[in-house]
């Protein structure tokens, strides 16, 4: 099958799932986008190819002029009067009347697509800056689920080795100061910022649509389709909308012999049963998503930010040296500071994403490697601090303690028992005798 190369590598790099999401981030960039952008492409195939209007003309009209009069009407929109109403003989009220947007619903489902795209994109582009190859990360941890134990085990240490290089990196950047609070990459939470705020983009964009969709379809009705759905329910007849209207009419000019007839027709707007439904499975589908959206940012808020919350999430993947070690306290206290110390946040997002996309066996696997790396590492800096005290001549127990090789002065016992002041009289010292009186 041939295939535009340019779009082939745009579809497959831009418009696909990733492996360091969760569910209701790819319910919002992957499902919403494709829901709205196949809706679009079903209407723009009903405007352009089926039969979008059909207007009763008058008996003269014949062939072409029939085609003619209804293309005019859907390309230079019609207006809506209720047929409880009278058709008003002013033409600029019949202006204010006009319906002109449903030549434009196919453009805007597909910008309501993009617009549930954009936060994903960002996302990928951004992460990167961390120096945190995240997708490398979870591919890798996904591939050693069907290995072999030996195999896993080998490759476990190899990926063990490139989070830690990857942690490592950000270590080596800068830290910026804005007043007393500090941001930066070195502090290990950039990665874990920046997912938390492309998911309040995800809150931000699905309750700005739905707002804009409630208030376009539900004639500022806020609950509109609760109310759809209750008449559906009670058997009651419809409430045809004032947006979706079935049933308009439309105006137009036509020149014969130098004079010009003005025709007011009423046509039929066929696509506009297909746009009512479709806006109603969109209006609930955007509700659920937004439920969805708001409990999962509060969830991952309530998971990330919290250093306890951190903490459980560790023990838990290391739960098995509890078992394995009857000094629980000390074990707890190394997970504390292998918590913070080491995987900093944006470590104990990494290992949630193993745990999600590779399994709960890989992340454990993996975060049992990287506590042994840590408490080497520990236990190497001991070693190399007793050593340094030991060179500077103080006791490794006491490192207080120091022994001192210079000499120290004699001291004479009769010496210490004299005053501090003596006087000397020298040859006048009768002068100083008390005098009798």
């Amino acid at each position: 099958m041939l295939s535009v190369p340019f779009l082939e590598r745009v579809m497959r790099t831009w418009f696909r799932t990733t492996t360091y999401d969760d569910a209701v981030d790819r319910l919002n960039y992957f499902f919403t986008a494709t829901i709205l952008a196949f809706f679009g492409l079903m209407v723009s195939a009903k405007q352009y190819v089926g039969t979008p209007i059909q207007c009763w003309m008058p008996m003269e009209f014949k062939g072409g002029w029939e085609e003619y009069a209804e293309d005019y009407c859907f390309i230079q929109n019609t207006f809506f009067i209720p047929f409880n109403k009278t058709i008003p003989n002013d033409f600029d009220d019949r202006k204010e009347a006009e319906i002109g947007y449903y030549q434009w619903v196919p453009i805007v489902l597909a910008l309501q697509a993009v617009m549930f795209f954009i936060p994903n994109w960002l996302w990928k582009r951004l992460h990167c800056q961390s120096g945190i190859d995240l997708e490398t990360v979870v591919n890798e941890a996904t591939s050693l689920r069907a290995c072999r134990p030996a195999v896993r085990e080998q490759d476990s240490v190899k990926l063990k080795e490139y989070i830690s290089d990857c942690l490592g990196v950000q270590e080596s950047t800068s830290v910026f100061r804005f007043g007393c609070i500090r941001f930066g990459k070195n502090l290990g939470s950039y990665v874990t910022c920046l997912y938390l705020f492309i998911k309040l983009i995800y809150l931000g964009n699905i309750i700005i649509q739905f707002l804009i969709l409630n208030n376009f379809i539900g004639n500022n009705y806020t609950w509109w389709g609760f109310k759809a759905i209750q008449d559906l329910w009670f058997g009651e007849e419809w409430e045809e909308s004032p947006i979706f209207p079935r049933v308009t009419l439309c105006d137009f000019k036509v020149r014969r012999l130098a004079n010009t007839h003005r025709y007011t027709v009423q046509c039929v707007l066929m696509i506009n049963m297909f746009n009512e439904k479709i806006f109603l499975f969109i209006w609930f589908w955007f509700l659920f998503v937004a439920i969805s959206t708001a409990i999962n940012f509060l969830y991952c808020c309530c998971q990330f930010i919290p250093g306890c919350r951190r903490e459980a999430n560790i023990r838990y993947l290391l739960k098995n040296l509890f078992n394995q070690n009857k000094n629980a306290k000390e074990i707890k206290r190394s997970i504390q500071h292998f918590t913070h110390d080491c995987l900093k946040p944006d470590g104990c997002l990494i290992l949630r994403f193993l745990e999600g996309h590779a399994g709960a066996i890989v992340a454990k696997l993996v975060a049992h490697k990287l506590y042994e790396d840590y408490i080497l590492e520990q236990e190497k800096r001991k070693n190399e601090e007793r050593e340094h005290y030991s060179k500077m001549g103080h006791d490794i127990k006491d490192p207080m303690s120091t022994k001192l090789d210079m000499p120290y002065p004699s001291y004479d016992d009769a010496k210490m028992t004299e005053p501090l002041m003596q006087v000397d009289y020298g040859s006048n010292k009768d002068q100083f005798k008390p005098k009798d009186v």
